[in-house]
C-alpha cells in the first residue's frame, strides 16, 4: 500500500483491537494489544514502583498515571510538494492505538502518550 494507507489487513486488525478485547490489567496484556497494532518498540513505564517519581509532589498519585512510549519515527507523516497548502507540516501520533489503550486501562488510572525521537529513547 502507499505510504500512509492502510492495507485491508491493518484496518482489519486495529478494529478487532478496538473492539473484539476486553481489558487486562497487567503490562504484558497492553504490549499485546500494541505489537497487533504495530508497535513492536514501544514501551510502557509505570510509576508506582520507581522509588522517585517524575514530579515528587505529585507522590503517590503517581501510582495512578502509567505512561506508553511510541517512538516518534513509528508513525510520522511529513509534508510534500505534493501536500495541501492547509496541511500540518509534521504530524505524529496513533489516535487509533490512543483510543484503544484508553479504552481497555482502568478506569482509575490515566495512560499518558509519549513519542520520544528514536527508539532508544522510547526504552524503560
Amino acid at each position: 500500500a502507499p505510504e500512509g494507507v492502510q492495507t485491508l489487513q491493518q484496518r482489519q486488525q486495529r478494529l478487532d483491537a478496538k473492539a473484539n478485547v476486553a481489558g487486562g490489567i497487567n503490562e504484558r496484556f497492553y504490549r499485546e494489544q500494541l505489537d497487533a497494532l504495530g508497535y513492536t518498540d514501544a514501551t510502557i513505564e509505570q510509576f508506582q514502583n520507581l522509588d522517585s517519581t517524575p514530579d515528587p509532589e505529585w507522590g503517590e498519585f503517581w501510582r495512578y498515571y502509567w505512561r506508553v512510549n511510541i517512538p516518534a519515527d513509528a508513525n510520522i507523516s511529513w509534508q510534500t510538494c505534493t501536500s495541501t497548502c492547509d496541511s500540518a507540516i509534521r504530524t505524529w501520533g496513533d489516535t487509533v492505538a490512543e483510543c484503544v489503550i484508553d479504552k481497555l486501562c482502568p478506569s482509575h488510572t490515566v495512560v499518558v502518550f509519549a513519542y520520544p525521537e528514536g527508539k532508544e529513547n522510547a526504552q524503560n
